[in-house]
């Protein structure tokens, strides 16, 4: 979907047609959460701090984002999709792979039915969205993102190749700014560059992600579209207005989190082994702890315990404290048994 926060407000406003929208918040530490396209002609980016954001461009309408309101649409693209092709992944609110294999043979059907749905889309929704049709996934990622909005790139298999060669190295999906000055120092700034490099080199690098970057560089990625992915974390974060020397506000903080992360391991039933803590201090320098245990862990209190231990293993109580964020991971299902809860 393109620029979706910043569509769904216009179209509920007709009057923002046109208009440079940010979808975010209002604070110190606010960051742009989406942006219209006429936004981004003054280089507005989402994930951009707002105060810069407005320099750039400080006739922007700015807009608090209304995340229910999102979810309800696109729950309903979403279902219209699923009744138009029999896999779809929603890997996000406003994005998905959908495999069409069963219902477009050849690539110019495919083409065709990709147009289909882009217009009826439009019609039913009054959303522009981008296609990228492809053999993988990773190639029909970047395809869909080459040329928004409202664009349908097709790369066909025997094009691959070419089509990936004079890439950017950031334009693979997970290469972000860390990866890219690395592989830019050691002279990779393409997808054809990347190609010449060994795997060894490249795991010695990135570790299991560099046997990733060697075949994505081949156009080689066989992850097929699945329907759910299986969750293996669940977790929430806060940006405070202002770095944080007392240590009150975060153990406050962190109590908040633990409940939000409890709240949704109760939802999907679920229990964890692992509790890790994110501490982002004011030169933005970010650590994590974290504990294991061979118990299950589900409550919010047990969480909360875990991770205010963890933080007095941090430099937290010496250095001003910019964020905190609390995960929990190593999950399963909650065991049933035929007694209840005493507070159920």
């Amino acid at each position: 979907m393109d620029a979706f926060f910043a569509s769904v407000e216009t179209l509920d406003n007709p009057d923002l047609v046109g208009q440079p929208v940010i979808v975010g918040g209002t604070g110190a530490r606010a960051v742009v959460a989406a942006c219209s396209y006429e936004a981004r002609k003054f280089g507005v980016r989402s994930a951009m701090p707002m105060r810069r954001a407005l320099r750039l461009c400080p006739k922007a309408i700015v807009i608090r984002p209304r995340i229910d309101r999102y979810r309800a649409l696109s729950k309903e693209v979403f279902q219209y999709l699923r009744a138009q092709v029999s896999v779809v992944e929603q890997t996000s609110v406003d994005e998905g792979y959908l495999d069409v294999s069963d219902e477009a043979r050849t690539d110019d059907a495919a083409v065709e039915l990709g147009r289909r749905l882009k217009s009826e889309i439009r019609e039913r929704f009054g959303l522009a969205c981008s296609v990228g049709i492809a053999p993988c996934k990773f190639i029909s990622k970047i395809a869909s993102d080459l040329r928004k909005p409202d664009a349908l790139v097709l790369v066909r298999e025997s094009e691959t190749i070419e089509f990936l060669e004079g890439l950017e190295v950031d334009r693979i999906p997970g290469v972000g700014e860390v990866g890219t000055k690395k592989l830019h120092s050691i002279g990779v700034r393409t997808v054809g560059e990347l190609r010449g490099q060994s795997r060894e080199m490249l795991v010695s690098m990135f570790g299991k992600w560099g046997a990733k970057l060697f075949d994505f560089a081949r156009g080689i990625d066989p992850r097929p579209v699945v329907e759910e992915h299986e969750r293996k974390s669940y977790g929430a974060e806060h940006t405070f207005e202002t770095d944080l020397t007392d240590p009150a506000p975060v153990r406050d903080a962190i109590r908040h989190q633990a409940e939000r992360v409890a709240r949704r391991m109760a939802r999907d039933d679920a229990q964890a082994h692992t509790v890790t803590l994110k501490v982002r201090y004011s030169d933005f320098e970010i650590v994590t702890r974290q504990e294991s245990f061979d118990r299950p862990v589900r409550s919010a209190d047990e969480i909360a315990s875990i991770a205010i231990g963890l933080i007095e293993k941090t430099e937290a109580n010496r250095r001003p404290v910019r964020l905190v964020g609390v995960s929990v991971s190593g999950l399963g299902p909650e065991p049933r048994s035929g007694e209840l809860p005493l507070f159920e």
